[in-house]
């Protein structure tokens, strides 16, 4: 075994084990040359995990002004605010042509900026087209597809159709990205006023002429699902060489929502780069909330200097950069153009990294780029080889779902770094020398405003480095800069090629959003958020997220989903990491009332399932790794289904359900006997609420409300079933979609396989329709014990397998007779060297009867040199309907008679039901072998007479050849019945007692929505609700399917008052059917 030389071994570290092989693309970017157009502003709401905020396509993070309730929320689903807005500084100096050094400050925030005061459009930050669906109002987001356009302005056509994922083509490493691009071109004032413009070659073009490639990420994982990442790549588009830049960031604070902002107090921790904010009063408002946790902000990523000849970041490189190529393999730590002082900077290389220095291409810094594994030794990747990071500039390779094929520029596999593949380049950012946070500041919100650009570049250039600061009980904002650094333009003339190059320098800045119910809690998340960055914004992610189908039946919800999850590659262990499903149930959209399992500190932290089904793999109970003393509960091998049905419900109420995939973690451990590694990962659930109610869902969510069906409906059922064959599994036909079964339609189960003795552990099945000829599934494999198939028509067919062929002891035994002795069935063990190699479990029943001496059959010879035995035995083969089958007869005292000591062993030929004719062809299967029982006294014993039967039964695998057919009847109405069943319509509750269950949460002032229901009504009537005095009150006009008897009222008259207390009569009509009269009450 070899690994190339342009891979390297590695030790395995806690953290960095998990992050292989993600992958990430940047290296097939194009550059776009298109320019910011406020029309193009779209507003969008980052909520995969427990963060949630409103954001902008031109860079702005919450917005109390007009998102109050939405702004900086946790957790999601709440309304407690912690964060006012946040804002995206690009600063510089440069020189106008009359010689005045003038600073652009570059932003857009909802309050003091700088705008045209004809237009009121801020001068700054607007989107560039291209990057979301031209008719959704949502930047572009991973999770959904309907944002995405049909092409990437930045990207090549093959490109059309998937996801634009900083983590590769079609990649979806975070639970949710999103990706927006924004630049300054409206900013007109310094084009205005001082003729100053960004770019030699375009006049009109504004602003400092910065473009920003901005994402947000998101995970699940219960270690990250208190943050939001946001990550900014800022390129110089102009031609104006900046010899003094400055990135920054303005956070205003607004913890314990906007009224109570003037009550905050912040400080900032070294260790942790990063500044908190937190209440000095217990409750939040509006609504007087509590607990009031902490928000953060941290500090992740700066620009880089590569070329002043310093070590920057302390990381034993000088002038390291992500921009260059690799040409050259590097062997010799002397010959490394990194390294100044070779035995001082490994030293210190190997204490920032954890590895010491190691062989490596020149453009890979810090040596961690990893090729392949050539198992072959041939010098060559080849299909099937562990292939790491040299998966090509499109950043994808053969195990990721959008892989097409080998990139065209043949970078895939070519044993060199390449940009746009992991951990090399622009996509590592240790191969950056950066420059670290330099300055930071925490004052009273409006000391320092936007608008003031002079103002701000003397702060923002001069503020001092981070350290402890604190100031309490204000409204509260930050300023977070970074270091002046250079950012060139694009050169007039490369001389390398001959052309106007298309973009100047490209620099990054990243910061997270992380929230925690106390200080203690906030550190934590900043540790795995630390983490995360270390690991170039990779981190656990769980499998596919399941295609869920709700439907409402009477008193129970049903609920049905595929088994796409199940088929996850996982990047970070290089395998199929998959343990289970989860399904949640709530009367509230975000699930919160799940979220009942708490840590050592009291903090919520899991969720509790209404059901669980996992792989039976060994897998079972709580993961080792916890999470502050919480630990993951993996399941109890129940084995894994496809459908659950929920009968603890109440008609009427609406319920909101999500299926989560979750996998099995990781854990490894240490010298020290102690367990390391990440809990397991579950799937997002998200449900949107919008301003008036409206609830979107996600592939794996539903909302639902369980409802009585029509008057005078008939189910479907199953009207009849059959069978033929020996496999001794069991087949269920179980209806979860009623209004999808097709009427009097028949339908046939077939199996096979190819074996010579029909004991495949795992055959396949194919279903059909008979009546109409389709082939509905075609030569699926069985996987494991039960199989539960897709859900076609409205049913789905439950296959419970015996994937072995074994003795199945408790239907095994004498049939007539009374004899004591001992029957062992199996092999017996005496006889193993003599048989060896020639065992066969044969999937088949058998009886033994016996005979009076010398009437019983001959046997097969026991050896090669031996002769057939007269014996007092007949073997019949039932499962086949074979008389006389051959035997063996291991006659311990030559008697010819089976008694005590004797075995006989069932033998056949080279396929099933076929005939030995030698020992070279001979099988042989079960054993049976009699033998007194010692512990009953001699003249006790009762030895088996002649006319006693025996009987071995298998549990045997469903074979080729076996079929089941069934027909279904689909639902009905039966006039009859629903005239019986005008009795049962009914009004719940009744009384209304001031509010029902069901009746819709809300988060906003008010008394809400309030709701009756009519049940059991008939298809198509009319509702008419009168007071008791006979004035007609509302009119409500009942269609609906048969399958739903159900109408709710809001309890609004026709007028459109709510309705005063006291008693009501309805009365529904249902023509050709009849009347129902009945009265409710309305008590205060």
């Amino acid at each position: 075994m070899l690994i190339t030389k342009n891979s390297f071994c590695f030790i395995i570290l806690v953290v960095a084990a998990f992050f292989i092989n993600s992958d990430l693309a940047i290296g097939q970017r194009i550059v776009d040359k298109n320019k910011g157009d406020h029309n193009q502003t779209k507003k969008g709401f980052m909520d995969g995990n427990l963060a949630a905020t409103v954001y902008y396509n031109f860079g702005e993070i919450a917005d109390w002004l007009n998102e109050p309730s939405r702004s900086g929320v946790w957790p999601k689903g709440t309304n407690h605010t912690y964060v006012d807005g946040v804002a995206i500084i690009v600063q510089a100096e440069a020189t106008d042509p009359a010689g005045k050094l003038i600073h652009p400050l570059e932003t857009n925030y909802y309050e003091f900026t700088r705008f045209n005061a004809a237009t009121g459009v801020t001068y700054g930050w607007w989107p560039l087209p291209g990057y979301s669906a031209p008719y959704s109002s949502s930047p572009a987001r991973s999770d959904d597809p309907v944002t995405w356009p049909v092409t990437w302005p930045d990207r090549p056509t093959d490109w059309e159709g998937t996801w634009n994922g900083f983590f590769g083509k079609g990649v979806f490493n975070a639970d949710v990205e999103t990706y927006f691009v924004f630049d300054d071109n409206e900013d007109r004032e310094y084009l205005l006023k001082n003729n100053f413009t960004p770019d030699v070659n375009d006049p009109t073009r504004g602003g400092l002429g910065m473009q920003v490639r901005a994402r947000g990420f998101q995970w699940s994982q219960v270690l990250a699902e208190d943050v939001i990442f946001w990550y900014y790549e800022i390129t110089n588009m102009g031609t104006y060489d900046y010899e003094k830049t400055l990135f920054a960031q303005y956070v205003d604070w607004g913890i314990g929502g906007h009224d109570n902002s003037s009550n905050n107090a912040g400080d900032y921790n070294e260790l942790l780069d990063m500044s908190y904010a937190w209440s000095v009063v217990p409750f939040g408002s509006p609504g007087n909330w509590s607990p009031v946790g902490l928000a953060g902000y941290a500090f992740l990523e700066s620009p880089g200097v590569p070329d002043d000849s310093r070590d920057n970041d302390s990381d034993g490189l000088t002038d390291e950069k992500r921009n260059n190529t690799a040409a050259i393999f590097i062997t010799d730590p002397n010959q490394d153009p990194f390294l100044r002082n070779v035995f001082q900077d490994t030293t210190k290389f190997r204490q920032f990294y954890g590895y010491s220095w190691r062989p490596h291409w020149d453009a890979d810094e810090n040596a961690n780029w990893k090729s392949y594994f050539d198992l072959n030794n041939n010098n060559q990747w080849d299909a099937g080889e562990p292939l790491y990071d040299d998966v090509g500039t499109d950043g994808i390779g053969p195990f990721d779902a959008n892989y097409s094929g080998p990139d065209n520029d043949g970078t895939e596999a070519n044993g060199k770094p390449d940009q746009g593949e992991p951990n090399f380049g622009i996509l590592d950012k240790d191969e950056s020398d950066q420059l670290g946070l330099t300055g930071f500041a925490i004052y009273a919100v409006h000391k320092y405003e936007l608008n003031r650009d002079e103002e701000n570049w003397t702060v923002l250039s001069g503020l001092p480095e981070p350290h402890g600061q604190s100031l309490i009980g204000v409204n509260l904002a930050n300023y977070f800069s970074s270091y002046l650094f250079s950012m060139n333009g694009r050169n007039t003339y490369s001389a390398a090629t001959g052309e106007i190059q298309e973009e100047g320098e490209t620099e990054r800045f990243s910061m997270s959003m992380i929230f925690g119910i106390n200080q203690n809690d906030l550190f934590r998340r900043k540790k795995t958020v630390q983490q995360i960055y270390n690991a170039n914004y990779r981190f656990a992610k769980p499998p596919e997220k399941p295609i869920l189908t709700a439907v409402p039946d009477d008193h129970k919800v049903i609920l049905y989903w595929d088994d796409r999850a199940e088929k996850t590659f996982d990047e970070f262990y290089q395998r199929v990491n998959f343990e289970g499903y989860r399904i949640y149930r709530s009367t509230e959209p975000n699930f919160l009332e799940n979220k009942i399992i708490t840590d050592a500190y009291g903090k919520p932290i899991f969720r509790s399932p209404i059901a669980q089904f996992d792989i039976i793999d060994g897998i079972t109970g709580l993961h080792p790794i916890n999470v502050n003393g919480a630990m993951f509960y993996l399941g109890n091998d129940t084995g894994l289904k496809h459908s659950f049905i929920d009968t603890t419900v109440q008609n009427g109420q609406t319920y909101y359900y999500a299926v989560a995939a979750y996998d099995r973690g990781f854990e490894t451990t240490t010298i020290e006997g102690n367990f390391e590694g990440i809990p397991p990962s579950e799937t997002t659930t998200i449900l949107k609420k919008d301003i008036n109610g409206n609830i979107t869902t996600d592939i794996n969510t539903a909302v639902i409300t369980p409802r009585a069906p029509a008057a005078g409906y008939q189910a479907p059922e199953v009207t009849s079933f059959e069978g033929s064959g020996p496999g001794t599994g069991n087949i269920s036909i179980e209806i979860l979609n009623p209004d999808s079964i097709k009427h009097f339609n028949t339908y046939r189960l077939e199996f096979d396989e190819n074996t010579p003795y029909r004991n495949l552990a795992h055959p396949e099945y194919s279903l059909l329709n008979v009546i109409t000829g389709d082939t509905l599934i075609n030569h699926q494999r069985i996987d494991g014990v039960e199989e539960q198939t897709p859900v076609l028509n409205g049913f789905t067919v439950d296959i419970k397998s015996d994937t072995a062929v074994a003795i199945d002891f408790d239907k095994t035994g004498w049939v007539t007779g009374n004899s004591n002795y001992i029957v062992q069935v199996g092999f017996d063990s005496r006889y193993l060297a003599a048989y060896l190699g020639k065992k066969i479990n044969y999937p088949a029943d058998f009886e033994i009867k016996l005979m009076e001496p010398g009437q019983g059959d001959l046997s097969f010879p026991a050896t090669a040199f031996s002769q057939p035995i007269q014996s007092n035995i007949i073997v019949n083969n039932l499962t086949e309907g074979i008389d006389h089958f051959q035997f063996i007869f291991r006659d311990a005292n030559s008697d010819k008679i089976f008694n005590d000591g004797d075995a006989i062993f069932f033998v056949f030929g080279d396929s099933l039901g076929k005939k030995a004719t030698n020992f070279s062809n001979l099988h042989v299967s079960w054993s049976v072998t009699l033998l007194k029982d010692t512990t009953i006294a001699e003249n006790l014993q009762r030895a088996p007479q002649y006319g006693e039967v025996f009987k071995v039964v298998n549990k045997k695998p469903f074979r080729k050849g076996e079929f089941y057919e069934f027909a279904l009847k689909g639902q009905g109405f039966d006039k009859s019945k629903a005239e019986s069943d005008l009795n049962n319509v009914a009004v719940v509750p009744n009384p209304y007692v001031g509010a029902a269950s069901w009746e819709p949460l809300s988060n906003e002032v008010g008394r809400g929505e309030r709701r009756i229901y009519f049940m059991h009504l008939p298809s198509q009537c009319t509702i008419s609700i009168y007071t008791i005095s006979g004035k007609l009150v509302d009119t409500i006009e009942h269609s609906s399917s048969i399958s739903d008897g159900q109408e709710s009222w809001d309890l609004v008259s026709r007028d459109g008052m709510d309705i005063a207390f006291g008693v009501y009569v309805y009365h529904v009509d249902a023509p050709g059917i009849g009347e129902k009269i009945g009265k409710f009450a309305i008590i205060k």
